[in-house]
């Protein structure tokens, strides 16, 4: 049976997580029901209200992340014409192809008032079967660096481990088991961003325009990010159906591969205020992606969020995407239907079509008859 003190001190996050949501995941790995329910009612609010949340003790070791932080930092200020020789190919897949893209390489604002992305990223996948082993094809490792990968897979998968935890919080959160994700999950398509925006001052005034990171939604499940160094994430609150001066509501969006998009037919509505989420060193920040509300039937909207950085120093961050399995089909879940699915289904793997398959189709060409990764559900 539960102590007092125990009992006492979850309440207490409770209340905090009015103006901070919180989790602590201590309190889940008791395995005990009520505390677990507890937790999974807070990230419940926490999506409704917030669009994100904290998690506390998470478990990833500190060194392991401190490894992967300096490694980060150190693979950053490796010479421009270095880290290029490892670049992501772009003209292939449209999101977190394997490497590294420099400033202005991103949009991923791509409205009509969108620009380039004044970041460096560089991405990484953690093959976990036939599903995900060439997905995206191999990391590419810099020569210069050979320490790179060891220095950050641990982190990876330790963050993964996090990550498929949460991934039963929030199942339980709407109602369903805690292994109610757990088939759409199998073998997930998980990338790890490093990510560096920079200084103010270093950015000449032609190339100042924009953001570090344009608005815009995550495809996935989970986002799991660590803000190293100094804030900058903001995000746009949920907002029901409200449809006033105060919300901005994002209808959905054509399907354009070109542009490097995931289909949207969402249809969600946010505050119109951008509220910045702060940086802090033992926690994490979990944001939701469009796969997430396609699954709940909108019970947890997914996150609409942007990164501004305008300090006197650069800005690190680490993200971890746990994505459904690139071969899974995406639709609301049975039991969360209620009167009826609101999306269709989609393949989870759309994320990445290439670009040549996307340009031939749209010509006619159908490439393996228009069921290229299941092309032909779109």
């Amino acid at each position: 049976m539960m102590s007092r003190n125990i009992l006492l001190t979850m309440a207490a996050g409770l209340e905090w997580s009015q103006s901070t949501p919180v989790i602590d995941m201590t309190h889940w790995r008791t395995g005990d029901e009520t505390l677990q329910d507890m937790v999974a009612q807070q990230v419940e609010t926490a999506a409704r209200e917030f669009g994100f949340f904290y998690v506390d003790n998470h478990g990833i070791p500190a060194d392991v992340a401190a490894n992967a932080e300096n490694a980060m930092r150190e693979f950053f200020d490796l010479p421009p014409e270095v880290k290029h020789q490892i670049a992501a190919d772009k003209s292939r897949a449209l999101k977190t192809g394997r490497g590294y893209a420099g400033l202005h390489d991103e949009q991923l604002d791509v409205s009509h008032n969108g620009k380039p992305d004044l970041k460096e990223v560089l991405d990484l996948g953690l093959p976990l079967g036939d599903s995900t082993q060439t997905y995206l094809g191999p990391n590419p490792w810099p020569a210069s660096m050979p320490q790179l990968q060891n220095a950050t897979e641990p982190y990876l998968k330790a963050a993964l481990s996090l990550g498929t935890e949460l991934l039963s919080v929030v199942a339980r959160s709407v109602g369903l088991p805690n292994n109610g994700f757990a088939g759409i999950f199998e073998e997930p398509l998980v990338v790890q961003r490093l990510m560096r925006y920079p200084a103010k001052n270093n950015i000449n005034t032609t190339a100042s325009e924009g953001l570090g990171c344009g608005a815009h939604y995550d495809f996935g499940g989970l986002t799991l990010l660590r803000q190293i160094d100094a804030p900058g994430l903001q995000v746009q609150h949920p907002a029901g159906r409200s449809v006033d001066s105060s919300h901005v509501h994002i209808d959905r969006a054509i399907y354009s591969t070109t542009q490097g998009t995931f289909f949207s037919d969402l249809h969600n509505t946010h505050s119109v205020d951008w509220t910045p989420v702060d940086a802090h060193s033992k926690l994490l920040v979990v944001t939701f992606g469009e796969a997430m509300q396609r699954l709940t039937n909108g019970k947890v909207q997914a996150t609409r969020h942007r990164v501004v950085h305008s300090g006197a120093s650069a800005r690190h961050s680490m993200a971890v995407f746990v994505d459904p399995n690139p071969y899974k089909k995406v639709a609301p879940l049975p039991e969360l239907v209620g009167t009826g699915p609101k999306y269709s289904a989609r393949i989870a793997g759309h994320k990445t079509v290439l670009l040549a398959t996307a340009v031939a189709m749209k010509q006619g060409n159908l490439f393996n008859n228009g069921k290229y990764l299941g092309f032909g559900l779109v």
